[in-house]
């Protein structure tokens, strides 16, 4: 529907509707008591003016399905690839799935998840791989060691563990800001190696939320001489104080943070884009941390079969100090931008901001927990277990225990899935223990599968094995031969200048569109381009695979990033600024860790045996 006149005034175009349903028809709004040529002048409102009126609606009719526009018309405007005949007729069916895929994933005309299943139905109806070949990439070993972490997630979410790990550091480091920022940051990157950085994300925000408020209403009070802050009572061996009251009178609405002082605003500023900052950061701590870091497991074993370096063990013991120095750069970043440098290094720019408000409500919300539980225990236990398993299973200075079996026999994702089928067998609480209910029954088990099934994030591994098959496509149809070869007129670039251009590239291109889908388009590529051109795939594939994750100058980035947007203490402008310094700074640590320790554990100065086998390629 339009409006009939542009120069009607904006209360006057919303109340009048033209229907151009069949049924009707231009002359009916010509009545017989107005003359036809006054109704045939533009200026008063003609069918002339009215057909102008029309088309623009359709055009805006258009622009708000562009979705389906996308849809429809990008596989259409790529179909003369599927005739193409140059390089070879392979190799452009293959580069039209690519194309196809990487501009739904990048406009997100589809979900992403959806656009992962394409290959599933079109890669056979082209020609190109059988649908048998394809599925196998859905369910890999590295899918399965994703899903053992993920599973692992869903029990530390059941009992809450996760939340009370965040409020007793937050409770020791205290609500001085820039120590309440750097609790906030080491929480949220540990939690974030764990669990998706989406559910840390948005554990996190409300607390900060309630702290920062909290904080603020307490220091308003004070201010006013309104009453005074004392302990109330004392529960589980932890003092309590009644929290002040929210507003003034009851039934106000709660304080926004608009209504804070402009301190306390970017207080809220900085503790906001902290979270989201640490949780984007913490996914690169572990190979299961997040999508990009499984895909290029994934691409090794492809292009790379005889190499077996990319394993949960070596991936920590590399990314893990980097990430460290990430999130102390984050800090030092949102510290200096939003509560000054001179709060960096003295105590007295914290006085406005002491009191009790935050302290209170971390208390309050720990208290809610009661007692550390028996089934919190537990999980502790196995959560210490498994990572052990996993870091000492082939740690590459030593021996590791998965030497007493068959090479290759014993992977990441079978010590996961060990480790969670347990959670399913292992009971809660046990006769005796404080906790249990009464009798000797024993407590039902630590996870059940209604709750897996609830709250495991299918779409993500949907996701992730599209990544799979579409370097799975590239390689078996040679484009990523034929790209790496094309590509190996930069061989004349130092390779840590190469690595570096690949680095930006990455960190620009992650900043509109999904850290998986980029790492699912660039890694096939870049992975023949080190073969290629002779340098240590790893050289490459590692810093830009952690580049992919460095997402922090948009609020459509990453969905740590929207959450954090969404909850209403930051503008645009402000996670610009801040993200676009992040990204530099951690892009230049990147570099820093792979051309330092990277190289020495990973031997990177070498070219090995093993890459030797894809650089004789068709280069045509």
């Amino acid at each position: 529907m339009a409006s009939t006149n542009n120069h009607l005034s904006p209360s006057m175009d919303k109340d009048i509707k033209v229907d151009f349903s069949p049924e009707s028809s231009q002359h009916d709004f010509i009545t017989s008591t107005e003359p036809l040529a006054k109704l045939s002048d533009p200026r008063e409102g003609s069918p002339i003016s009215s057909g102008g009126s029309y088309w623009r609606s359709i055009v805006k009719e258009l622009l708000k399905n562009w979705k389906l526009l996308v849809i429809v018309l990008t596989p259409i405007l790529l179909s003369p690839l599927l005739v193409a005949q140059q390089p070879n007729e392979q190799i452009a069916k293959c580069l039209y799935i690519l194309i196809l895929m990487a501009t739904y994933w990048c406009t997100e005309a589809l979900p992403l998840p959806a656009t992962a299943l394409i290959p599933m139905f079109l890669s056979p109806a082209i020609g190109l791989l059988g649908a048998k070949v394809i599925a196998i990439n859905y369910i890999t070993d590295l899918n399965f060691l994703f899903v053992a972490g993920l599973i692992f997630a869903v029990a530390i979410e059941k009992w809450n563990l996760h939340i009370r790990i965040a409020l007793r550091v937050l409770m020791l480091v205290g609500t001085r800001p820039k120590m309440l920022l750097l609790g906030f940051i080491s929480v949220t990157g540990f939690l974030s190696m764990w669990l998706s950085n989406t559910a840390t994300t948005a554990m996190m925000i409300p607390i900060a939320h309630a702290v920062v408020i909290e904080m603020w209403k307490q220091k308003k009070h004070e201010n006013e001489n309104e009453y005074p802050l004392e302990p109330q009572n004392e529960e589980n061996g932890v003092a309590v104080s009644e929290a002040p009251p929210t507003s003034s009178k009851e039934g106000e609405e709660e304080l926004k943070p608009s209504e804070m002082s402009p301190k306390f605003q970017n207080l809220g500023k900085a503790v906001s884009l902290s979270i989201c900052y640490a949780a984007n950061i913490g996914g690169t701590g572990t190979l299961t941390g997040t999508g990009p870091n499984l895909l290029i497991g994934d691409t090794m074993s492809k292009y790379f079969p005889e190499s077996d370096d990319i394993t949960f063990g070596s991936w920590i013991l590399f990314s893990l100090p980097l990430m460290i120095i990430c999130l102390f750069i984050c800090w030092v970043i949102l510290v200096i931008m939003f509560l000054g440098p001179r709060t960096l290094f003295c105590r007295e720019n914290d006085a406005e901001f002491e009191n009790e408000g935050g302290k209170l409500v971390l208390k309050r919300e720990y208290q809610k927990l009661g007692k550390t539980s028996c089934p919190e225990i537990i999980l502790i236990t196995f959560f210490v277990i498994l990572v052990l398993l996993w870091l000492f299973r082939d740690p590459k200075f030593m021996p590791g225990w998965s030497s007493a079996f068959e090479p290759k026999f014993v992977t990441d994702a079978a010590t996961g899935l060990f480790i969670c089928t347990l959670l399913f067998v292992f009971p809660s609480s046990f006769p005796g223990i404080s906790g249990h209910k009464s009798g000797l029954q024993l407590g039902p088990p630590i996870l059940d599968w209604p709750t897996v099934q609830k709250k495991l994030p299918w779409g993500v591994i949907i996701l992730l094995g599209g990544g799979f098959a579409l370097a799975d496509m590239c390689k078996k149809s040679g484009l990523s031969d034929w790209l790496g070869c094309k590509l190996g007129v930069l061989d004349s670039i130092p390779p840590s200048a190469l690595v570096f251009i690949c680095g930006v590239v990455m960190t620009f291109f992650t900043e509109f569109t999904s850290n998986t889908s980029s790492a699912s388009i660039f890694l096939p590529i870049l992975a023949q381009l080190a073969a290629t051109i002779g340098v240590h795939p790893l050289y490459i594939l590692v810093p830009v695979t952690i580049c992919a994750s460095f997402a922090f100058a948009f609020p459509v980035a990453t969905p740590p990033n929207a959450i954090v947007f969404a909850f209403g203490h930051l503008k645009v402008l402000d996670m610009v600024k801040s993200g676009m310094l992040m990204n530099f700074l951690c892009l230049g640590a990147c570099m820093l860790a792979i051309n330092t320790w990277g190289t020495a554990y990973f031997k990177l100065n070498t070219f090995p045996d093993w890459a030797n086998i894809t650089t004789t390629s068709q280069c045509t």
